[in-house]
C-alpha cells in the first residue's frame, strides 16, 4: 500500500469525486452536450430537409414497402390530374418509346400478312388448289390455313432457354403468327416432364429426354451443363436444325457462364441472348410451285383472247356504226342532227321527210340491227328533187298518161289528161313545197269520149278456123290493155261508167252454126286476155256474131281475112 506524502495537502472528498467524474465521464458528457446543442438548434427548414430527404427515402424504401404504400395514392392522383390538364406532356413523353414499338408491330403484321398472301396466291390457280379448296370447304378451315398445312415442311414456332438447375425460364422467342401461351408455365412444365422421365426410368444425367410429340407439334430439347434449349416445331425438321440448336446452346453457355452460374431468378442478364434464339426460328416451305401451273398459262391466254376478241368486235361494231350513220346522213329526206351512245344503246335524233325511206330499213341494209337504237325524228319537207317530184305525183294524183319532170324548182307536165285534172293541177302544183313554177304547155287535153272512139277502132285478127291468139298478137293485147287502163282511169276521174262490148266474127267458110260458135270463142279469148277484174269502171260483154251477115256460107275464095276478127264497141254512160 502506498503512503501519503507529508507535504501534500489532502484533497477533499468532493473535489476528488468531481475530478474522478471528469476523468471517467468526460467523453460522454462532451458528446451529450453536442447532441443537446444539435437538438436544441435543429431547424426543420426546406433547405435542411432537401439535403436528407433523398437519402431518407432510399433508406426507407429498402427497409419495407410502407413508404411505397403511403405514396401510391398521392402519386396516382397527381399523375391523373396531370394527364387531364396537360395530355400533350404525356404524349411527348411516351412518343419516343411508343412509336418505334408501334412501327415494329405494324411491320411484323404486314410481313406476316404478305407472306401468307403470297402463299395463298401462289397456290390459288393450280389443280391442286382445287383439292385444297374442297378440303377447306369440308373441314371448315380457312383456305390459307389449308395451304400452310400442305406446303409447310417445318417451322420453328417457339424457342425456350431454361436454367438447368432451377428449371426457370431465362429467355424466350416466338414467331410472328404464333399464339404464345405463358412462357414461364411452359418452361416449368418442360422441366417437370424431363425430371419425371429421368426419375421414372432411372436414366443417367447424360440420358435426358430430348424429343416430345404433341399433336402436330414436336419439341426438341437440347441439354447443356447449366442451360437447356427447347424448340417447339411444326412439321418435320431436318437434322441440321438440331445441330443449329446445339451450336446456339453452346454459344450461350460460353458467353454467359457467370450469369448462368449465379442465376437466382433475375432474367435481366439474359436479354442479350434473345437474337440468338430468334435466329433459331427457321421455316421452310415446299418448293412445288417452281413449275408454273397450266392454269397460270391458260388463264392469261384466255384473258388475252378475250381482250383481243373484245377489241376486234368493238372496232368492227364501231366501223359498222359509223358506216351506217354515214349512209343514214346521205339518205335523201333524212337529216341527222345528233347520234350518241345512251345507256348501252344508241340514240339518233334528226329531221325526216314523210316520203323518205324508213331509217330502220336503211340501217338493216347496212347489216345493223335497230334493236339497240332509239330514234327521235321531227317532220319536215325535204327539197331534194327526187322527193319533190314524188311529193308532186302524190299530191296531184297523177294519171298514168301524165309525166312530170323537175327542172330546178320548175315543175313540168307532159302527156294527155282530162280537162278537169289539168285545171285542178294548175292550182295545186304551186302549193307543193319545193315548186316555184308549173308548166303544162306540153300537156294535151284528153276526154273519155276520145279514148272510147280510139278504142273502137282497134281490131284483132285470127287465123282461119282457130279461136286462140297467136304469139305475134301479144303486143296488140298489151296495147289494148293500156288503152283500157287509161279508159278506166278517165271514167273514174269523170265519175262515169263504160260498157265495152267485145264482138267476135268469122269469115264465110264453113257452116253458120260452127262460125257463130267460133266467133263467140274468139270474143271470150280476148276478154280473158284483157284482165277485166282490174278495171272496175268498165263492164265487159263478149259476143260472137258468126260471119257477120245472114247470107250464109261461102267458099274459101270468097273468104276475107278481115272478117276473122274481134272488134270493140264502147258505150259511155252518163254520170248517175
Amino acid at each position: 500500500m502506498a503512503e501519503s506524502l507529508p507535504n501534500e495537502t489532502a484533497p477533499t472528498s468532493e473535489d476528488d469525486y468531481a475530478e474522478l467524474r471528469q476523468l471517467l465521464l468526460a467523453p460522454e458528457r462532451s458528446r451529450l452536450a453536442r447532441l443537446q446543442a444539435q437538438v436544441a438548434h435543429f431547424d426543420l427548414t426546406p433547405a435542411n430537409l432537401n439535403r436528407v430527404l433523398p437519402v431518407a427515402i432510399t433508406l426507407r424504401g429498402d427497409k419495407d414497402l410502407r413508404l411505397t404504400q403511403a405514396l401510391t395514392p398521392h402519386v396516382t392522383e397527381a399523375l391523373s390530374t396531370t394527364v387531364r390538364q396537360r395530355p400533350h406532356m404525356i404524349v411527348d413523353a411516351i412518343a419516343p418509346v411508343m412509336m418505334p414499338a408501334i412501327r415494329q408491330a405494324i411491320s411484323t403484321t404486314l410481313r406476316s400478312m404478305i407472306q401468307s398472301l403470297n402463299q395463298t396466291i401462289e397456290h390459288s390457280l393450280s389443280l391442286r388448289s382445287l383439292q385444297w379448296r374442297l378440303e377447306a370447304f369440308r373441314t371448315g378451315k380457312p383456305f390459307a390455313e389449308i395451304v400452310l398445312l400442305h406446303t409447310l415442311r417445318y417451322r420453328v414456332e417457339q424457342v425456350f432457354l431454361i436454367h438447368a438447375h432451377t428449371g426457370l425460364l431465362l429467355a424466350h422467342a416466338a414467331g410472328d403468327a404464333v399464339v404464345v401461351q405463358d412462357q414461364t408455365l411452359v418452361s416449368g412444365m418442360l422441366s417437370a416432364i424431363r425430371s419425371f422421365v429421368q426419375d421414372s426410368f432411372g436414366a443417367a444425367p447424360d440420358q435426358a429426354l430430348n424429343t416430345l410429340h404433341v399433336g402436330d407439334l414436336t419439341v426438341w430439347i437440347e441439354q447443356g451443363d447449366v442451360a437447356i434449349v427447347a424448340a417447339v416445331i411444326r412439321g418435320t425438321p431436318p437434322e441440321s436444325l438440331r445441330h443449329h440448336l446445339q451450336d446456339t446452346l453452346a454459344r450461350i453457355q460460353a458467353e454467359q457462364p457467370e450469369a448462368l452460374e449465379a442465376f437466382s431468378g433475375d432474367r435481366a442478364a439474359f436479354a442479350g441472348v434473345t437474337p440468338l434464339l430468334e435466329a433459331c426460328l427457321q421455316s421452310h416451305f415446299e418448293s412445288g410451285g417452281r413449275s408454273i401451273s397450266p392454269m397460270m398459262w391458260i388463264l392469261p391466254v384466255v384473258l388475252l383472247c378475250g381482250v383481243a376478241w373484245w377489241g376486234v368486235t368493238t372496232y368492227q361494231a364501231q366501223r359498222q356504226w359509223q358506216a351506217s350513220l354515214d349512209r343514214l346522213k346521205a339518205e335523201p329526206g333524212l337529216v341527222v342532227t345528233a347520234a350518241y351512245p345512251d345507256g348501252g344503246r344508241y340514240r339518233i335524233e334528226g329531221l325526216r321527210d314523210p316520203l323518205a325511206r324508213d331509217p330502220i330499213q336503211v340501217l338493216q341494209d347496212q347489216g345493223l340491227s335497230s334493236d339497240r337504237i332509239n330514234f327521235k325524228w321531227s317532220a319536215y319537207y325535204a327539197l331534194e328533187p327526187a322527193l319533190t317530184l314524188r311529193r308532186a305525183q302524190q299530191i296531184l294524183a297523177l294519171p298514168n298518161s301524165v309525166r312530170l319532170s323537175l327542172e330546178g324548182t320548175r315543175l313540168a307536165a307532159s302527156g294527155t289528161a282530162p280537162p278537169d285534172w289539168i285545171a285542178q293541177s294548175r292550182v295545186t302544183a304551186r302549193l307543193i313545197p319545193g315548186v316555184d313554177a308549173y308548166d303544162d304547155s306540153r300537156l294535151a287535153h284528153q276526154t273519155l269520149e276520145d279514148w272510147a272512139r280510139r278504142l273502137s277502132t282497134e281490131r284483132l285478127l285470127f287465123l282461119p278456123g282457130v279461136s286462140s291468139l297467136s304469139p305475134d298478137q301479144e303486143p296488140a293485147i298489151r296495147r289494148l290493155s293500156e288503152q283500157l287502163d287509161r279508159l278506166n282511169e278517165l271514167a273514174q276521174l269523170a265519175g262515169k261508167r263504160v260498157t265495152v262490148e267485145i264482138i267476135g266474127q268469122t269469115d264465110v267458110v264453113g257452116r253458120l252454126t260452127r262460125n257463130r260458135t267460133l266467133s263467140a270463142l274468139r270474143a271470150q279469148t280476148v276478154l280473158k286476155s284483157l284482165r277485166p277484174e282490174a278495171l272496175p269502171m268498165i263492164t265487159f260483154h263478149a259476143t260472137g256474131i258468126g260471119p257477120g251477115s245472114e247470107s250464109g256460107q261461102g267458099t274459101a275464095a270468097e273468104a276475107e281475112p278481115n272478117d276473122r276478127r274481134v272488134s270493140f264497141h264502147i258505150t259511155v254512160h252518163p254520170a248517175s
